[in-house]
C-alpha cells in the first residue's frame, strides 16, 4: 500500500470514528493516534520529494496555462476556418 493510500485510509478512518460507537475516552485516544499517524505519513511524503521542490514548486515554475491560444509567430501558416 502507498503512502498516499494510508494516508487517505487515515482520513477516511478520522471521518467514520464518530459513527463507530466507541466510549468518549477511545475516541478522543484513536483520533490523536490517527492525526499522529497522518503527520507521520505527511512527513514521509514530503522528504520522498527531490530538494527544493517542497513548497516552492510554483515559484519557480512559470504558468503556461493559455500557451495554446497565443498567436502564431508566422502568418503564411494561418490556415481560416
Amino acid at each position: 500500500m502507498t503512502l498516499d493510500a494510508l494516508i487517505i485510509l487515515a482520513g477516511a478512518f478520522v471521518a467514520v470514528l464518530p459513527f463507530l460507537g466507541f466510549p468518549n475516552s477511545w475516541d478522543t485516544v484513536l483520533l490523536f493516534l490517527a492525526g499522529v499517524c497522518t503527520i507521520g505519513l505527511g512527513i514521509a511524503v514530503r522528504r520522498r520529494l527531490p530538494a527544493g521542490k517542497a513548497g516552492s514548486e510554483s515559484q519557480t515554475r512559470k504558468s503556461d496555462t493559455f500557451v495554446e491560444n497565443l498567436p502564431s509567430h508566422d502568418s503564411s501558416t494561418h490556415d481560416p476556418v
